[in-house]
């Protein structure tokens, strides 16, 4: 049986979060749209890494209405528009029907999947392969410029390992941040509370299970860094180097 000698003790044991994250819960307020309880106590305590009830009927509704609405983004037929910019435009919004924030420029492969959804913010320039995979119970912020391989699983929800606890079907939920002009390898996965910095390369299949350092390339299993890359350089003018040496882009 286990035991626990504070709050504190078993917070640590059973990596639960004991307090509110008034910053995360701001964040998710101010930039965050289809938030289905601003407010509620129990959504605060979801997207904060606290116990919380995930049968409450507006988030169990969220959940299940939401599949439905990521079956329809399937539907999209590129015949149906007169340009291509039309058919990326219209899937573009649809994606703005039910993600919480989707910046100008972003493109998901179908299919796709989310817990809510709302939960999720994606910058410019975003991309994902197929079978992106995104449970957003805690907030999930994604910066300008990443790119995902096929099979990429971003996750925030967790469980007590203790089986007692377990039992229970206690959960909680940790955020996962990722920075700009990051590159997720196919098959990667990003596990809760992980932050990874700017820059960095995450190996096909690597598992992610603590923070990375900005402009690190990432492998294995769990993913360690081999090697740490110079930062981006804004003024490199990489269309120009191509031209240079024969490779230059066919318009």
């Amino acid at each position: 049986m286990p035991k626990f000698e504070s709050k504190e003790d078993f917070c640590k044991q059973s990596n639960i979060k004991g307090e509110l994250n008034k910053e995360l819960i701001e964040f998710a307020y101010n930039n965050l749209n289809h938030i289905p309880l601003k407010g509620d106590e129990n959504y605060e305590r979801m997207i904060s890494g606290l116990v919380y009830n995930c049968y409450q009927k507006e988030l169990e509704d969220v959940r299940m209405s939401i599949r439905d609405t990521i079956l329809d983004y399937e539907k999209f037929r590129h015949r149906d528009y007169k340009t291509t910019k039309d058919y990326l435009d219209a899937k573009r919004e649809h994606l703005r029907s039910f993600i919480g924030h989707v910046g100008d420029g972003a493109f998901m492969e179908y299919p796709v999947y989310f817990d809510y959804g709302c939960n999720t913010y994606l910058g410019k320039g975003f991309y994902s392969n197929y079978n992106l995979t995104i449970l957003d119970v805690s907030i999930v912020k994604i910066g300008d410029n990443v790119m995902c391989g096929p099979n990429v699983s971003i996750l925030t929800p967790t469980h007590p390992t203790d089986p007692t606890l377990r039992y229970s079907m206690l959960e909680n939920a940790l955020p996962v941040t990722i920075g700009n002009n990051v590159w997720l390898g196919a098959g990667s996965t990003v596990l809760p509370g992980v932050t990874i910095g700017d820059g960095c390369v995450i190996g096909a299949g690597c598992v992610v299970n603590k923070d990375i350092p900005a402009n690190s390339i990432v492998v294995g299993v769990p993913g360690r860094v081999v090697k740490t890359m110079d930062p981006r350089d804004p003024d490199f003018d990489v269309h120009a180097c191509l031209e240079q040496y024969g490779m230059a882009l066919i318009k």
